[in-house]
């Protein structure tokens, strides 16, 4: 994977990590909007916008089921101990993943957690976006969501 800097290089993934290595997060790259936008594609108010139907998405979930998609009997929550402490995090967890063309081990490391997880967490998050995009068809330009729309059914 490349990222393509402000001076119009391309930089390999991993060199981009090791000079910017606090970046990977949402907490650390919302404030810097050029990062912010060649990690995810988004600029941060289209990145908040897109948030808040994907919470709803999130929550409705997993209200409902468990990551591996049985049936919950107990109440949801956020734990302290959560691989994402809230909804952003996931959502640019994913974001990152489809906009970057990174190899699933690279992003678990970045992110803290191990590539199996990491795997189950992209194959829920990706259908979530795809009822998150289905069902809000105006909270983006058409062509960010078709984008995003075309990352997911390649990924």
């Amino acid at each position: 994977m490349t990222l393509r800097l402000m001076s119009n290089k391309t930089l390999p993934f991993f060199k981009f990590i090791t000079m910017y290595p606090s970046t990977i997060s949402y907490r650390n790259s919302q404030f810097d909007e050029a990062v912010f936008r060649r990690l995810t594609g988004l600029r941060p108010p289209d990145f908040e916008a897109f948030h808040d139907p994907f919470r709803k998405a999130w929550n409705d979930y997993f209200e409902n089921f468990t990551l591996e998609g049985k049936v919950r009997h107990r109440k949801f929550s956020t734990r302290k101990n959560s691989v994402f402490p809230d909804t952003k995090e996931a959502l640019f967890f994913a974001l990152v993943y489809l906009k970057g063309n990174i190899r699933q081990e690279e992003l678990a490391a970045q992110f803290g957690i191990d590539q199996p997880k990491t795997s189950k967490y992209l194959f829920l998050i990706r259908n979530l976006l795809v009822q998150t995009i289905k069902t809000n068809q105006k909270i983006l330009p058409k062509t960010k969501l078709e984008r995003i729309r075309q990352s997911v059914a390649v990924r």
